[in-house]
């Protein structure tokens, strides 16, 4: 008995081995060890349901904003032989006394305008002031009981925060769209200097000038453009920010016309080969490439050369941003900028001044013909024909005074400078080597290394800035 189960525990354990032989056989090839790795929900939803009596109470507010948006109808021509044209654009109610924003393009020109509230009344607008620059109109209008929207801090606004768009597009009155802000600091039209905002609510004609508000019933933006290929919506439109509207409305109304600040530099965008010229550590700023004498700049000891990084501790990331912040700036206020100077930082202080009402046509001032060249160069300025800066050569050309170098009469196009120095620019600096005159100007040339960038501070049409010339 003992035998036999000595004998049925030997099979036991035989078929047991066999089995385990075959199941490790009969594993898929490569299988090893299976790791649990470590997985945590989310311990909660990211939305409160709790919030919802919220949501209700801010929606229940929503509808509130439209009575201060109204459609502007404009009449065009004489009144005997008048065209009625409605609903060209929108406006917004800011104060009680009944001033209203719209855009400088939605009035095009016409002085003849009736504003329409939600509650039926109308009423003949007064045009107080435009702004073509900004694209901006202030508008009044005399009736009892307004109900204004605020202006919000436009800087205080994120990408991602949720805007309403209120407007008559296509003359349907009291439209409102919910979308997002989709970008900060556009410049989304030609010629303007306005840093936009971007967003994805419905903007379609017959919108422009009315407002874009926030969660809180704030104007955080005026409507003004839209990007679109076939002339409606394709969720690209573009804001003008509240406190770029702030600061011209506040200057029309006091004023007339919007007074703008004035610092006194010329300046241009920091490129990535400017950046390593003047040891930059990033590819931001203004590089300062003039100063007007007895400018709030040169009071303040602000020299060509310089690299302004920021303005009351605000970035300035480049020139258009720099324009921006001066001219908002109150005339007679202080300014801290921060600047580079020499691959070292610094600050000075300046008081903001007017900005002169011909600033514009100084700086688009032409200048004459150069003359005739004298002196030719070889190497990397090959082909590049220089002159003293004579009193005659001076005038024909029309070089302010304070301007000095030698003044190119001629570039033969197959010069490695050919694109960049052109006949009648005036040459000031190599390397930020002064070159007053020819002599100076050969010695400074001979020295360079033909295989590194040279930078060149020149003036041209009366404006001076900084290029880098790239070794073939």
């Amino acid at each position: 008995m003992k035998s036999f189960l000595k004998f049925l525990v030997f099979v036991l354990l035989l078929a047991l081995t066999i089995s385990v032989i075959y199941v490790w056989e009969a594993r898929p090839p490569g299988q090893g060890q299976v790791k649990v790795e470590k997985f945590t929900p989310a311990d909660k939803p990211s939305l409160d349901l709790n919030s919802v009596d919220v949501l209700q109470r801010l929606d229940e507010e929503y509808t509130k904003v439209t009575a201060a948006v109204v459609p502007l109808e404009l009449f065009f021509g004489r009144r005997f032989a008048e065209q009625k044209v409605t609903s060209l654009g929108s406006g917004v109610i800011v104060s009680k006394e009944g001033h209203i924003v719209t855009n400088n393009h939605v009035l095009n020109g016409t002085s003849d305008v009736t504003v329409q509230l939600n509650d039926g009344r109308e009423a003949k607008a007064k045009i107080v002031g435009t702004d073509a620059q900004i694209d901006l109109a202030v508008l009044k209008i005399d009736l009892p009981n307004l109900s204004p929207l605020s202006l919000g801090d436009s800087d205080k606004v994120k990408v991602g925060q949720i805007v309403l768009a209120i407007g008559n597009p296509f003359g349907l009155e009291e439209s409102v769209s919910q979308g997002i802000i989709s970008a900060k600091d556009r410049r989304a039209i030609n010629d303007s200097q306005v840093e936009f905002f971007q967003t994805d609510t419905a903007i379609n004609p017959g919108n422009s000038g009315g407002p874009l508000v926030n969660i809180r019933g704030e104007v955080i933006g005026i409507n003004s453009a839209i990007y679109s290929e076939s002339g409606g919506n394709q969720g690209i439109g573009f804001a003008i920010p509240s406190n770029v509207v702030k600061a011209a409305m506040g200057s029309i109304i006091s004023k007339g016309r919007v007074i703008r600040g004035y610092l006194g530099v010329a300046i241009q965008s920091v490129t990535k080969e400017i950046a390593e010229q003047f040891k930059l550590d990033s590819v931001r700023g203004a590089l300062v490439t003039d100063v007007t004498p007895g400018s709030p700049a040169e009071k303040a000891g602000i020299i060509r050369g310089d690299v302004i990084r920021k303005v009351n501790d605000y970035d300035v990331k480049d020139t258009i941003s720099l324009v921006n912040r001066i001219a908002e700036t109150d005339v007679g206020s202080s300014l801290k900028i921060d600047i580079v100077r020499n691959g070292e930082a610094k600050s000075v202080t300046a008081q903001v001044t007017e900005q002169p009402a011909d600033l514009v046509a100084r700086l688009n001032r032409d200048q004459g013909d150069p003359g005739q060249s004298e002196e030719t160069q070889s190497g990397l300025f090959a082909g590049v024909q220089v002159q003293n800066l004579t009193q005659r050569l001076r005038s024909q050309a029309n070089v302010p005074p304070t301007v000095s170098g030698v003044i190119v009469t001629g570039v033969d196009p197959s010069s490695p400078v050919a694109q960049q120095i052109r006949p009648g620019d005036v040459i000031e600096q190599i390397n930020r080597r002064p070159v007053p005159d020819v002599n100076e100007f050969e010695r400074v040339v001979s020295q360079l290394d033909q295989d590194r960038a040279v930078m060149v501070g020149i003036a041209r049409n009366r404006q001076r800035s900084f290029i880098v010339i790239q070794p073939n």
